[in-house]
């Protein structure tokens, strides 16, 4: 398995391959905006507080991925009109001054957007943000408000959308969820309580990556398949145990259609967990970070179906921590949650890190937005 980065979409003729292209690059001096030049792409620095040094590894996967069906994530967006509307890009496509009008959402929900039609004299980061609100037939996109960027011409917030689904862990995780607010132009929590809608495709399609944290109620097969089939066609998604009683079976109740579960049966146990060479685990200097918390969390259990799932976290002899393709995404499971708490973030270095490995590799993102060059 090769290592690539994630494809570009290719939006109204616009070919990312292209040497014309203003994403491609033979050194950092052809980027702009503070980005840097990595395999021949200008990307995004790793926020240099929590990252700095470390470089921006890829993980294996097929070529494609959803990318090429989310014209939003685009190296490019198009400045002309196209006859229809593309779903969940938030884009105004057919230059009517809605952006996504006609495809359905989920009340309540929000996604990132672009107002009006591209300016290519400012290619910033500068996607705003949309509500889903209650309609005569499922749910309708409302306005779209908050697009700008920086007047400095470069952003301190990633494109990437982040979706957070379950309550926040038992101890006090603020550092972090700020953390994830500098990574994404939106970060929004949901499914956070036991009372939570059935979930639906629309409700992950915002999102290029989902954090799932204290998970509050049993999922049925149909929604697992859901979040299976979202996964598959390329999204990203980081599992991680909740925290007291049963929790950890509910989670493995969203899990049953990928197929990784926690063991239950197993009983508990605690680390601290060892890092083994992999795409998230780089310490930035060639070597692999040190070992991190866990503490009453639960080993992994991976199927023999799913081979290209490699071990990143072990205890001993027992497989704490999974990364790797899975369809055209790519999925992360840990067997704990104390990589969250303030706790550790303020006293483990390499907590923060491995949270940066992962975002960064699960999300691949792109601060800036550029007009297609005319074909």
């Amino acid at each position: 398995m090769r290592f690539v980065w994630l494809a570009a979409v290719l939006v109204a003729g616009c070919d990312p391959s292209s040497p014309t292209t203003p994403n491609h690059c033979a050194s950092t001096l052809d980027c702009h905006g503070g980005q840097e030049c990595v395999d021949g792409r200008c990307q995004a620095p790793i926020d240099a507080a929590v990252d700095s040094g470390m470089d921006s590894g890829s993980i294996a996967m097929p070529d494609g991925g959803r990318d090429a069906f989310v014209p939003g994530d685009a190296n490019c967006v198009s400045v002309g009109c196209a006859a229809h509307e593309t779903c969940f890009n938030g884009v105004d496509d057919d230059c009517n001054s809605i952006v996504d009008d006609g495809c359905g959402c989920v009340p309540g929900t929000t996604a990132r957007c672009l107002p009006g039609r591209f300016d290519p004299s400012a290619p910033l980061c500068s996607w705003g943000e949309m509500t889903c609100m209650p309609s005569a037939d499922f749910g309708a996109w409302g306005a779209c408000s908050g697009a700008g960027g920086s007047d400095a011409g470069t952003s301190p917030y990633g494109c990437r959308r982040i979706g957070i689904l379950g309550a926040p862990g038992s101890n006090p995780s603020s550092n972090f969820q700020a953390w994830l607010e500098t990574q994404g132009a939106i970060v929004t929590r949901f499914h956070d309580t036991a009372s939570a809608p059935t979930l639906v495709r629309e409700q992950l399609e915002v999102f290029d990556l989902v954090i799932v944290d204290y998970v509050q109620r049993s999922y049925t097969a149909d929604e697992s398949t859901v979040l299976a089939d979202w996964v598959r066609a390329g999204g990203g998604l980081f599992v991680m145990t909740g925290h007291s009683g049963s929790v950890e079976v509910l989670h493995n109740t969203l899990l049953v259609s990928l197929g990784p579960s926690y063991d239950v049966a197993y009983g508990l146990i605690s680390g601290p967990a060892t890092l083994l060479p992999s795409p998230i685990t780089g310490d930035g200097s060639g070597g692999t970070l040190p070992p991190v918390t866990f503490a009453g969390g639960f080993r992994i259990i991976v199927p023999s179906t799913l081979p290209d799932l490699a071990t990143f976290a072990t205890i001993g002899t027992d497989v704490v921590g999974v990364v790797g393709p899975f369809g055209m995404g790519q999925l992360v499971l840990f067997g704990d949650e104390w990589i969250e708490f303030d706790s550790e973030w303020s006293t483990m270095p390499p907590i923060a890190r491995l949270w940066a490995n992962s975002v960064h590799a699960l999300a691949p993102d792109q601060p800036l937005i550029n007009a297609c060059p005319d074909i």
